[in-house]
């Protein structure tokens, strides 16, 4: 027991300490460092007292630090629904219009592509040559661009969302649905506890790296709007205040290096704005691959007899999905028949329910 606790521990220790407290530490630094005029954070770092320096690093870095990786790990939920449109960008159209119309190009060029193999295999029953070399060019586009759309959006176009991140994230959602009948909100739980260890590691891995790059995104926006607060202050001081004898060279000597602060915080919002949707294209590949490889294992903790086939396969799963979201309330629920290790249940080989 104490193995275990202090196992699970350590590993919120280190996804923590990655995810949050790295970003944290570099908003921290980034605000001492730029903010100097203004807080004069040596006042305390150079006291002649060692103890009371101690306490000066504690309070500006230590404290600060801990504080906002603390809330970055309680609000990463909300952090993650922000990034894929559910909070904010849900309201502006002009963002879900844009990500359609992306999807519905998408669509058109994968439907052009598939009539025009049609055709072609309906119309060359003996093909020669030129025409089987165009077929497999044909047929490598339409894959490409089919495989491109699963990867980016969901199957539904209503489910499109207003962000790419959120699209690639709900395209891995909709995967397990969309090939084996799982849906992913019900079985995502109870997978990850017939998920081994090795591979439960990398996905942590995948998900602390898609929460640092995200974090990062949060964080160099927020210094970013930090830095506004003095350059809108100097400015308003200088054009509201009537006796004041400020020069425009003078504005920009005490605002550059808030100016340049920012814009380099902004820079750094996009840049980790755009690694964050290659990480999550990873996280998702690693969800996908979960269902793909250890599906049948949850299967056996069902106690349900294994498929023959990926058609049965589909139609158990949607059956289990049926019980475990509506229950009674389901209106095509069809009971399941049950398998026992002979060595467990000795009077009973199956067992009816439903």
């Amino acid at each position: 027991m104490n193995n275990a606790v202090s196992g699970y521990l350590d590993k919120f220790g280190s996804n923590f300490l990655i995810a949050a407290m790295i970003p944290s530490l570099g908003l921290v630094i980034a605000i001492l460092t730029i903010f100097e005029p203004i807080l004069q954070p040596s006042a305390l770092i150079n006291a002649p007292n060692s103890i009371y320096q101690g306490l000066g690093v504690g309070v500006l870095v230590l404290v600060p630090t801990v504080i906002v990786g603390f809330t970055l790990t309680a609000l990463n939920t909300y952090i993650l629904k922000f990034f894929e449109g559910y909070v904010f960008f849900r309201y502006l159209p002009i963002l879900v219009y844009r990500q359609r119309e992306k999807a519905k190009k998408l669509i058109g060029r994968k439907e052009t592509l598939r009539k025009r193999i049609s055709v072609l295999e309906s119309w060359s029953s003996n093909p020669t040559p030129r025409t089987k070399k165009i077929l497999r060019r044909l047929r490598n586009q339409y894959y490409n661009i089919a495989a491109n759309y699963d990867k980016n959006f969901p199957p539904e176009i209503d489910d499109v969302l207003p962000t790419e991140f959120g699209n690639i994230l709900k395209a891995s959602e909709a995967y397990s649905s969309n090939r084996y009948g799982m849906d992913g909100v019900e079985f995502w739980p109870r997978l990850r506890q017939v998920i081994p260890d090795r591979y439960q590691d990398s996905i942590d891995s995948a998900r602390n790296q898609l929460s640092f790059l995200v974090n990062m995104s949060v964080l160099a926006l927020f210094f970013s709007f930090l830095c506004s607060l003095p350059v809108l202050f100097i400015l308003g001081f200088f054009s509201l205040s009537p006796v004041s004898t400020l020069t425009y060279i003078d504005v920009f000597a005490y605002s550059y290096r808030y100016l340049i602060a920012g814009l380099l915080g902004l820079f750094c919002f996009a840049f980790f704005q755009k690694a964050s949707i290659y990480s999550v294209g990873s996280f998702g590949i690693m969800i996908r691959s979960a269902y793909d490889l250890f599906r049948l294992d949850l299967l056996k903790h069902f106690h349900i007899k294994m498929p023959d086939n990926s058609v049965q396969e589909f139609h158990i799963w949607r059956n289990i999905g049926e019980l475990l979201t509506l229950g009674q309330q389901s209106l095509t629920f069809q009971g399941l028949e049950y398998l026992w290790d002979d060595a467990k249940q000795p009077s009973l080989e199956k067992k009816q329910v439903g």
